[in-house]
């Protein structure tokens, strides 16, 4: 008991509000956007889900994040061969397959296969120091594509350029000489090269095409950029109103408790809440670099960096689709979109960076 009191009293309590308002944030969304056509379940799984993901949050702030060294490739193995398992025996949604269907929950194991690649790239960064920059490059970067590849797929192109980025960001704090960044830009255009012709499908062709001139095809591929611009326009400062935003409840608005969040948001709440939404991812990203920062190991140091790129990534590319001025990739809203595994898994990660900072704050169990 005591040594639980030790662990809640040095907890990031900053992080932690900022985690507990944009989950209630984003229950509020899925809320007035599902309550008229009564799909109230909806609801009751985010809400199951978030409290789920903070109890494994307090039980990994409890943890020491070092132990996760010893299991780094099992881990990595195991949900990489979960993306196998899912091709063949996987539920199709929206054209992607990518769940295990229990029946009473759905399990989305992309969503974990970015966690494990935070840590065991960490792991490998800190661990192989010593080899050539080449060498890096080779080994994390096939690390990182044998995951997503098997993403891209399902497919999910979105979910795949997560973990890219992920690799490309601890790659560059990992120490790597900044001349062989041209190399990997090289190497980048291949892969783009080889995904545009052979891997992405048209429809994910006309999303990335289109957020150039959605209004060319306003009826098809450009539709959901529009609607989501002029839901996020009519919101105006202070909002419609909860359950009062006409692209919203109208259902112009596609995606509206997922991709589109933000639209809803932004429309019912306006400039206030959407701002206010802001604040609160910004000062999240704070406090995991700062707990990056302030880490007293290489390992804790890359893992909290890991978790602040993925996050970083993800708000942008979400947000940034919102408002039209980034392709629609099928990115999650971090603790604010619906979705039980992407909340869980988020909520995983951020308990990791607990760890790290109740370590850093001076706790130590033998």
């Amino acid at each position: 008991m005591f040594k639980f009191l030790q662990v809640f009293k040095k907890l990031d309590w900053i992080l932690f509000v900022a985690v507990i308002f944009l989950i209630s944030l984003g229950l509020i969304a899925i809320i007035s956007t599902t309550y008229q056509d009564g799909l109230q379940d909806f609801v009751i799984k985010q809400i199951i889900a978030a409290v789920i993901g903070l109890i494994f949050l307090f039980a990994l702030a409890f943890l020491d994040y070092r132990i996760l060294q010893n299991y780094a490739y099992i881990l990595y193995a195991i949900f990489s061969a979960s993306l196998v398992l899912v091709l063949f025996f996987g539920t199709i949604f929206q054209g992607t397959r990518g769940w295990f269907n229990f029946g009473f929950f759905q399990f989305q194991p992309a969503e974990f296969v970015k966690i494990a690649l935070i840590i065991v790239l960490a792991r490998y960064f800190v661990q192989a120091k010593k080899q050539s920059n080449v060498i890096h490059i080779i080994v994390s970067g096939s690390i990182t594509l044998v995951s997503a590849f098997l993403i891209m797929l399902q497919p999910d192109m979105g979910t795949a350029l997560v973990l890219i980025v992920t690799w490309f960001g601890m790659l560059l704090i990992s120490g790597i000489k900044k001349s062989y960044i041209f190399t990997i830009a090289i190497i980048g255009l291949a892969v783009v090269f080889v995904f545009w012709n052979f891997l992405l499908y048209d429809y994910q062709k006309d999303r990335i095409l289109s957020f150039v001139s959605p209004e060319k095809d306003p009826l098809g591929a450009g539709y959901n950029m529009i609607q989501s611009k002029i839901a996020i326009g009519s919101g105006g400062m202070f909002g419609r109103g909860l359950g009062h935003g006409t692209q919203s409840q109208l259902k112009f608005l596609p995606a509206q408790h997922t991709d589109f969040i933000f639209a809803v948001i932004s429309e019912e709440l306006g400039f206030i809440g959407s701002g206010f939404m802001l604040i609160l991812f910004f000062v999240l990203l704070f406090r995991i670099l700062r707990t990056a920062i302030k880490a007293r190991d290489e390992f804790g140091l890359m893992i909290a960096c890991g978790v602040a790129i993925q996050f970083t990534f993800q708000i942008l590319i979400n947000i940034g689709m919102n408002l039209g001025i980034l392709p629609i990739a099928g990115v999650p809203l971090p603790l604010v979109s619906y979705g039980g595994s992407a909340m869980l898994a988020s909520l995983i990660s951020l308990g990791i960076v607990e760890s790290i900072y109740v370590r850093y704050r001076g706790l130590e169990f033998k």
